[in-house]
Order: C-alpha cells, then structure tokens, then sequence
C-alpha cells in the first residue's frame, strides 16, 4: 500500500487490496525453482503468497516473476492477491 501510494496509484487515498486468505501458499526454499512453483500455485486457486522477506530461505524475484506472467496471462488481477 505504500508503495502504491507514493506512485500514485491509490485514488483518494485508497488503494486496492486483497483479504488475507485462510490459506497461503509458501515460498520457502524453492530457489530457482519458485517462479514455476508460485505461477503453479496460482493456477490452482492460490490467493495467498508467503515470502517472508527473508532473502536467505526465499528467492523474492521468483514471486515477482510469476506473478508479472500471471498478470500478463489474465490469471488474476493484483488486487486479487495477497503478499506476505
């Protein structure tokens, strides 16, 4: 959301976001592996994505990967999924 704001992206101050699902789809020591394993996991009904930001156990550029290729096939919409 800060981000979001601070480029502007939030109208009136609001911005788009996404409730926190039941269950979250973990990133954790996936490596090289993550961008395939996330874009997977949103295939399958994900809406919940865990990175932790904790770059020793996750590959964070994997996630983002997955999710701009998610976004460019028209799976889902950013607001649609929750980041943690």
């Amino acid at each position: 959301i800060l981000r979001a704001a601070a480029e502007g992206t939030c109208e009136g101050g609001q911005c788009a976001t996404a409730t926190m699902p039941p269950l979250m789809y973990g990133t954790a020591w996936k490596k090289q592996r993550t961008e395939d394993l996330v874009l997977s996991a949103l295939k399958e009904g994900f809406r919940g994505i865990d990175t932790a930001c904790q770059p020793k156990h996750y590959y964070e550029p994997g996630v983002g990967a997955a999710l701009r290729r998610a976004y460019d096939e028209g799976l889902v919409k950013r607001e649609e999924v929750f980041l943690q």
